[in-house]
């Protein structure tokens, strides 16, 4: 089934499920495929509600090529890891996370860093982009051993950048060797293993012929092409099959997603059905996005006068589709940044004021800065409106909350002899601390520094707390006599980081009086930290003991700023304090690649309906959004079309498609660019139900001038719907 957005093909998906259900097909023999994580928790809920609706009791495993690659091959482990090159095939393997991954190969990197000086890269971001080379590898079936050729033959600059290549190369054939050493997992070794050892298995496949008779699979656009290779495998022996595409998608594409791999299914159909017939955005929405894509393309744009709005602030014309917010001379339009957000803000408060709740807005930009947010809140505030904001890239490291849980470990570890500056400890009082204001906090941290503890001390002066106030004295001293250990129920000096951080979070940081005891948003970061440094831990466990990678010293975050240097490290690698080196680096928070677009801070389904969100665009369209009013932000950004510069990767190099030995063009790049602009717009205006508010300043947040393509087409579009 291939349709747009929004024209009823998961509900179809949902209602086929269901039949099998009340056909008492058992549910082991059905077979449930997303794309990714966030998108399985929403079918799980559709489902459920079916269900409930149809009194069906039982219901499928919802998987992800990932989770379901994940069971497999811990169940055939033993039969395939020998031919797969582990040397410990009777031992279980163990999974780590994009976290444990990234700090392994930044161990290699380090004595190799000057071999990248000329990338000007930080070791962080320099991992990343060696684990994404070897998972685009993986997923799309090709070996590590290929991975500088093909980007060295697609190469047009100069010559040095071939030289760093085979060098990022040999990072990734140094790592995986490491993971078939110890028995480690990783995305990439976990998809290899999976397509080239498990998949052409004939006791595999036996397994899946016998398992999964009937197939449902949603957003195939937006997988790998590995998935695609699993349900070629599937289709040839199940008794039925529903597969669904979007059209447009792609926007995975990135992270190894192939569209035209997922077209190539419909050859193993009985029959393609076409839903056309859109449920979510109006006729005169879905328009303008076709004006808009005409214009990209150079289409002539048959736009007639009554079909758009005048260009400006009156919301005279409101379900008519569009309305823009140029970058011209003319009065009343944007000059600068903060004008723009200006006129976004009265725009969502005259929404408001009318018929429009906060959940039905959605603004949308290339990239969300904090200062966006920050400056949306405090104009929405007055009316009772927050924002909820999804940061994909954002690190565990920037939620003010997640810092406190570094700062507390600190204290509650002395012999790091990694003492807290008195900034660092007010922020951290403020963050776990109910109603503790800056001011207060500053008190408090310059009265504990006075007693010069490198942990928390009892502070028994009454001049202190009559100064902050008595009712934050009774926090402190609860938090002081759990930290210290003289509460018989208070931390364990010997328990493991991830330990410490559970029973902090539950005994202490979530009761009241304290940070999260209210807060959903900060308690879900604090769970993804705790969940992160537990996956590290038994990684640590498992790799640090016999190698001789962790010989030499472990990372320096001196240059991290903000934050006081850390000591010489100690002879024996310290997995707790390892773990607070790689989140203050600005790491990740314990994801895989199936689920890099979840927002760091609160999970889709916790959202409030006095929030509006506030999303980069590939996070709303992955996460499939569905608003009322969407607000495009900056259209003049070259954000909106331009990939972001990676110098050792290259989402299409390193794909099924790319024909070895081609260059990769300066053309080649503006028609990418310009097709992956063009399916965005296609997904955002089937997302929108009501109106299209677009926007632009001619200075943008860093006082520069742009103006990039989407701009100038929806000046085509305006200027031609004005004749």
């Amino acid at each position: 089934m291939v349709g747009p957005p929004g024209s009823g093909k998961t509900g179809e998906l949902v209602r086929s499920l269901a039949s099998l259900l009340e056909q008492r097909v058992r549910c082991d023999r059905i077979l449930v495929l997303v794309p990714q994580q966030a998108q399985a928790r929403r079918f799980e809920a559709a489902v459920a509600q079916t269900c409930q609706a149809r009194h069906l009791h039982s219901k499928p495993a919802i998987e992800t090529i990932y989770s379901l690659a994940q069971k497999h091959v811990s169940l055939f482990f033993p039969l395939i890891a020998p031919p797969a090159g582990f040397s410990r095939s009777v031992q279980e393997p163990l999974f780590i996370n994009i976290e444990a991954a990234q700090y392994f190969v930044d161990r290699l990197v380090q004595p190799r860093a000057e071999d990248f000086a000329d990338l000007r890269m930080s070791r962080p971001r320099l991992a990343r982009q060696i684990l994404d080379n070897m998972n685009k590898a993986a997923v799309c079936g090709f070996p590590l051993e290929q991975i500088a050729e093909r980007l060295s033959s697609a190469w047009a600059g100069e010559p040095s950048r071939l030289l760093s290549y085979q060098r990022a190369q040999d990072v990734a054939l140094a790592f995986r060797h490491f993971c078939l050493q110890q028995g480690l997992l990783d995305f990439s070794l976990l998809m290899d293993v999976f397509g080239q050892h498990l998949l052409p298995s004939r006791s595999y496949q036996d397994y899946v012929a016998a398992h999964y008779r009937h197939v449902v699979a949603d957003n195939l656009e937006e997988q790998p092409p590995i998935a695609h290779d699993f349900l070629r495998l599937v289709l040839r022996t199940s008794d039925s099959a529903v597969l669904v595409e979007d059209e447009p998608g792609g926007y995975r594409l990135f992270l190894g997603a192939d569209p035209v791999s997922a077209r190539e299914l419909a050859a193993y159909c009985d029959q393609t059905i076409r839903s056309d017939h859109v449920f979510v955005a109006p006729p005169a929405v879905v328009s303008f996005g076709q004006a808009l894509q005409g214009a990209l393309s150079g289409q002539p744009i048959s736009t007639s006068r009554g079909d758009w709005p005048a260009v400006g602030e009156g919301m005279a014309g409101l379900s008519n589709g569009a309305s823009w917010l140029g970058s011209g001379d003319r009065p009343g339009i944007a000059r600068y940044w903060a004008e723009m957000v200006d006129w976004v803000a009265r725009q969502i408060e005259r929404l408001l004021a009318a018929d429009a709740q906060p959940a039905d807005i959605a603004v949308l930009a290339p990239f969300v800065e904090d200062v966006l947010r920050f400056e949306l809140q405090e104009r929405l505030r007055s009316r009772g409106v927050g924002v909820r904001a999804l940061r994909p890239s954002r690190p565990l490291y920037d939620h003010p909350t997640v810092r406190a849980m570094l700062a507390l470990a600190r204290l509650a570890h002395p012999h790091w002899q990694w003492p807290l500056t008195p900034g660092e400890l007010a922020r951290a009082l403020a963050s776990v601390m109910a109603d503790l204001d800056a001011a207060r906090a500053h008190l408090l941290a310059e009265a504990i520094s006075r007693v010069g503890a490198l942990s928390l001390p009892e502070l028994s002066d009454s001049a202190v707390w009559q100064r902050i106030g008595e009712r934050f004295g009774e926090r402190y001293a609860i938090l002081q006599r759990w930290m210290s250990g003289r509460d018989p129920a208070g931390r364990d000096p010997d328990a493991p980081l991830d330990v410490f951080w559970q029973r902090l979070f539950n005994e202490i940081l979530t009761q009241a009086g304290f940070a999260l005891h209210r807060d959903h948003s900060s308690a879900v970061a604090c769970d993804k930290l705790i969940q992160g440094a537990r996956a590290f831990r038994q990684a640590m466990e498992r790799a640090a003991s016999d190698h001789a990678l962790f010989e030499a010293e472990a990372n320096d975050i001196g240059t991290v700023p903000g934050i006081a240097p850390k000591p010489s490290v100690p002879p024996a690698v310290d997995a707790g304090l390892e773990y607070i080196v790689i989140v203050s680096q600005g790491l990740f928070g314990a994801q895989h690649p199936d689920e890099h677009v979840q927002e760091q801070e609160s999970q889709p389904d916790t959202s409030s309906p006095n929030e509006i969100v506030l999303a980069p665009v590939y996070a709303y369209l992955t996460n499939d959004f569905r608003s009322r009013y969407q607000f495009w932000l900056e259209i003049n950004s070259l954000g909106w079309w331009q990939r972001i510069y990676q110098p050792l990767t290259h989402p299409y190099v390193l794909s099924r498609r790319w024909q070895t030995g081609t260059r990769w063009t300066d053309a080649d790049e503006q028609r990418a660019g310009l097709d992956m602009l063009s399916r965005i717009i296609g997904g955002l205006v089937y997302r929108c139900a009501g109106h299209v508010f677009l926007t632009s300043s001619r200075l943008g947040i860093d006082g520069q001038e742009e103006s990039g393509p989407l701009e100038r087409a929806a000046q085509r579009v305006i200027e031609r719907a004005g004749k």
